[in-house]
């Protein structure tokens, strides 16, 4: 279990950064931008951890559409400005649904790929495997794999604002197929091994995604028609990995 946690806690450490801005992908926006409506005059304010999908690009632009948006802060004039009121904190100028464009060229040497994260939030579905499976029944470790797909729903977290960086956590249902081994021992004393197919049924929580890939936690049974088997029906613990489609 020591090693499970060591994982976790290196996967969630990684961060991946994307050379451009993939189509039908959603993302965050990291700091507050200026989007335009006609791909020529970038003037519209948007607030930072507003976010969008794009719909399209070109060499200088992407075409995005804002799925929700968050106001932006601007300084008070000093004049009227003290240590503990200097800011104000103004609606972004762009609608929800509404299409605009997010210039590609840098701002103060800062591409903007570089301004936004992306986000995995909402339904998702893919394939799934598990390498192996902790049994819980005699605590015994198990390399049988299983192969399957899963459906779950995304939530993009910064817990409360702790954080500048989402992290995004996916409860999920999975079923899928699995080999295992299933050794007996027959009347004069030999022992044989058998491998059997089986059904697996799980649930699980995926964490963050690394290139479309999700590292988590899974609990599922597995059950193969024979009750003499040690672990028909038993539960297991495990590692998952998923890809998002």
């Amino acid at each position: 279990m020591r090693i499970l946690g060591g994982l976790l806690l290196a996967f969630l450490a990684c961060n991946s950064c994307a050379d451009e801005l993939a189509k039908n992908s959603k993302y965050r926006i990291r700091t507050a931008v200026k989007v335009g409506l006609d791909g020529t005059q970038y003037n519209l304010n948007v607030g930072s951890q507003s976010k969008f999908i794009v719909i399209n690009s070109d060499t200088d632009k992407y075409a995005i559409r804002f799925l929700n948006v968050y106001p932006y802060n601007e300084i008070i004039n000093a004049t009227n400005r003290t240590p503990s009121n200097y800011k104000t904190e103004k609606i972004s100028d762009v609608l929800v649904d509404n299409m605009y464009f997010l210039e590609r060229s840098a701002s103060n040497g800062v591409p903007i790929e570089s301004r936004v994260e992306q986000s995995f939030g909402g339904l998702v579905s893919g394939p799934l495997i598990v390498p192996f499976k902790y049994h819980l029944d005699d605590e015994s470790i198990g390399g049988d794999a299983t192969i399957g797909y899963y459906a779950g729903v995304g939530f993009d977290s910064n817990f409360g604002g702790i954080s500048d960086t989402y992290i995004t956590f996916t409860p999920f249902i999975s079923a899928g197929l699995t080999q295992v081994a299933v050794i007996t021992k027959a009347n004069d004393g030999s022992i044989k091994t058998d491998n059997q197919s089986g059904v697996t049924l799980a649930v699980g929580l995926l964490i963050k995604n690394w290139d479309s890939v999700n590292i988590g936690l899974v609990y599922g049974q597995d059950r193969i028609g024979d009750k003499t088997w040690t672990h028909e029906g038993e539960g297991w613990l495990s590692i998952s990995v998923g890809w998002a489609l």
